[in-house]
């Protein structure tokens, strides 16, 4: 049995081995020793994963999050705070400034050539005469800020935000400013050729301020938030233009065509040379002035939408091809006015007056007529109104005398004194209208729904109103069935 070597043999055959203290130690060690060798194997496993894993960590930890802040500035500026120091004339050329803030920050002068600064924040900085040629300004924000002379050639200003800033004299050649916001900057003396890229309305406004001429061609131009100051526009074609929030002071617009044109929030001043009509449009337009006095004023084709003319007087006024789109007419006289195709659609007339008002070819969809008087008014086959609109005009310019009206859908119609002696109006709807000294003698109103219906003075002698709802009807002074 001598030849019996293996430990693990040795474990199992102890009776052949005289010595019980050499057969425990054996066996001792053999369970022992894979313990350890498991151990090593684990320790060195770890290190050979574990240790690249940490470093690839690492170096990712500092590639996307420490290096620009840990690195010299300049180059490595992204995100860095640098409004408070002056950097006039310093040189920052290839500088890494993403996310950068130099808001109102000093950069006369300053070197910035091919510089990175997308989505650095600029407002109100003070470029003048820096060198920013083949500078990325990808969706930075330069609102306000002051670029005057400023060598931009090449640049990137896409998506930048640019409302405000000053730009006369800066060097735009070769640059993308294709999407930059440009809201009333000044382009005075900017410097552009062919391969500029920018929006067809912001070269429009470019070309308005540099190269001015009289007689401008721009129906329908959208001009909206133009910086116009001082701007040649004289006999300017500028019917339709869009004028929304243009900077218009001392600009000349003498013998301007401005029927449809859109003047809410243009900037005007004492300077700005304009006829006392279209000044008048403007100034409507602009403020919320209740009981302005417009009789017989002179406002054809002008641009109203959306105005203020609550309770105005508007008798006579001339209104042919008006945009009165969801304007505010309620209470307003409107009185023997011309609305000759005229836009009255979502207007609001209610409680006004259009007596004897001219509305032929005028377009009433959805506008608000609850007790409109509209006696007298002219409509033709081109007006545009719903059947109960049409119904309580001609209601109330022929009369209802024996007429069938069955189920008519009349709520809140101004039907004041109308004739409806004999007249089946039963089932009809009349909810809130005004019947205030109406003739419904014989009338059938049976089912008819006259809840808050102004009937005072009304002459309901014979009628008949089984079932009709009468809820808050008034009926003080009325003759009663």
């Amino acid at each position: 049995m001598v030849g019996v070597r293996h430990p693990l043999a040795v474990c199992l055959i102890g009776v052949y081995l005289p010595n019980r203290i050499q057969r425990s130690s054996i066996c001792v060690q053999k369970s022992t020793e894979p313990s350890q060798r498991v151990r090593n194997e684990r320790i060195y496993l770890g290190l050979a994963i574990g240790l690249p894993l940490v470093v690839l960590i690492a170096y990712f930890v500092f590639a996307f999050f420490l290096r620009d802040r840990v690195g010299t500035c300049p180059p490595a500026c992204r995100s860095h705070d640098l409004t408070t120091q002056s950097l006039f004339r310093e040189d920052f050329r290839g500088a890494d400034l993403r996310e950068a803030n130099l808001a109102r920050v000093n950069l006369f002068g300053a070197n910035l050539a091919g510089a990175d600064l997308s989505f650095a924040n600029l407002a109100g900085a003070d470029l003048t005469r820096a060198n920013l040629q083949g500078a990325n300004l990808k969706a930075a924000a330069l609102n306000g800020a002051i670029l005057d002379r400023t060598d931009l050639r090449g640049a990137n200003l896409g998506g930048a935000r640019l409302q405000d800033a000053n730009l006369m004299g800066a060097d735009l050649r070769g640059a993308d400013v294709g999407a930059a916001l440009l809201a009333r900057a000044n382009l005075r003396g900017t410097v552009l050729d062919e391969t500029t890229q920018l929006a067809e309305r912001w070269r429009t406004a470019w070309a308005i301020v540099n190269q001015p001429q009289a007689g401008r061609a721009l129906a329908n131009a959208v001009l909206r938030d133009a910086n116009l100051t001082q701007a040649n526009l004289q006999a300017a074609d500028l019917r339709g233009a869009d004028l929304r929030g243009s900077l218009l002071a001392g600009a000349d617009l003498s013998d301007a065509q401005l029927a449809g044109a859109k003047l809410q929030g243009a900037a005007l001043d004492d300077a700005t040379r304009l006829a006392p009509k279209w000044r008048l449009v403007w100034l409507i337009v602009n403020s919320t002035v209740s009981e302005r006095s417009l009789t017989g004023t002179d406002l054809t084709q002008a641009y109203l939408a959306g105005a203020y003319l609550r309770a105005a007087d508007l008798a006579r006024a001339l209104l042919d091809g008006a945009n009165l789109q969801d304007a505010d007419l309620r209470f307003a006289t409107l009185d023997a006015a011309s609305l000759r195709a005229s836009d009255l659609t979502h207007a609001s007339l209610q409680e006004g007056s259009l007596r004897n008002a001219d509305l032929r070819g005028a377009n009433l969809t959805n506008t608000d007529l609850r007790l409109v008087d509209l006696r007298g008014a002219q409509v033709d086959g081109e007006t545009r109104m719903t059947d109960g609109q049409r119904l309580a005009f001609d209601l109330v310019n022929q009369g209802g005398m024996g007429r069938d009206l069955h189920g008519a859908f009349l709520p809140w119609a101004d039907l004041a004194g109308v004739d409806f002696t004999g007249a089946n109006l039963a089932g009809s709807d009349l909810r809130n209208a005004n019947l205030a000294g109406a003739v419904l003698v014989n009338a059938d109103l049976r089912g008819a729904n006259l809840s808050e219906v102004d009937l005072r003075g009304a002459d309901l002698s014979g009628a008949l109103w089984e079932g009709a709802n009468l809820r808050a009807t008034q009926l003080e002074g009325a003759r009663l069935p």
